[in-house]
């Protein structure tokens, strides 16, 4: 089910009033207006697509917003399957593309992953807060306390969306998995995943893996 964006400018305001601090903004073709960030020499979405049609006016599959509540479209953006991402008619804004395995290599790499790191799979970049440098806001956790300067360094605001799957909503607020362009067999796609909640252990990393291509996962953007 998708639903239209419904949600005030004003009520807009509220949720992302540090975000909206970045000046720099791009459209998509149904007119949402996101902030853009440089990281390194990429210039990145810093929120989740939220886009319902293709470039050529084309309606998506998937676009759902987490627990159907038009209240979270702003906060979290739409949850897209695979075969969305990878539609060659093209999510993003025009001069943009979805994110590939490369595209977040690079960007890990400009904020400090080993070179050594950027092609395993699983959690890496814990000694460099990886994970930290992207997410929006952590908590001091079982595992680690943080030092709340490396907490968004990147001003990349990403937020623990969770996902959809098989119809049910899971993992809100406790992991953000966000899909690449890029795939890995013919039923897997190749993903990031940070994690949040108190007793993770990972807060401070990002993962690199695979999972199913009909999960509905964030979509992050990349300038072309």
């Amino acid at each position: 089910m998708v639903i239209a964006a419904t949600v005030t400018a004003a009520s807009a305001s509220g949720i992302n009033s540090e975000l909206h601090q970045l000046e720099n903004i791009v459209q998509d073709r149904e007119g949402n207006v996101y902030r853009t960030v440089n990281i390194g020499e990429q210039v990145w979405l810093a929120e989740n697509l939220r886009s319902t049609q293709f470039q050529d006016g084309s309606a998506v599959r998937s676009g759902a917003v987490p627990n159907d509540d038009a209240a979270n479209l702003l906060t979290y953006g739409r949850l897209y399957n695979w075969h969305d991402v990878a539609d060659q008619r093209n999510l993003c804004p025009v001069g943009w593309r979805v994110a590939t395995d490369e595209d977040w290599k690079t960007l890990e790499r400009t904020i400090g992953m080993p070179e050594a790191d950027l092609h395993k799979d699983g959690w890496r970049g814990g000694e460099q807060h990886i994970g930290l440098q992207l997410k929006e806001a952590q908590a001091d956790g079982l595992f680690a306390k943080f030092e709340p300067s490396l907490v968004n360094k990147q001003q990349f605001f990403a937020r623990p969306a969770g996902v959809k799957w098989n119809g049910f909503y899971i993992t809100q607020g406790a992991y953000t998995e966000f899909w690449t362009a890029t795939s890995a067999t013919d039923s897997q796609a190749i993903i990031r995943t940070l994690a949040y909640s108190w007793w993770n252990a990972h807060k401070h990393e990002i993962r690199r893996a695979t999972s199913s291509k009909d999960y509905m996962f964030s979509v992050r953007c990349v300038r072309i």
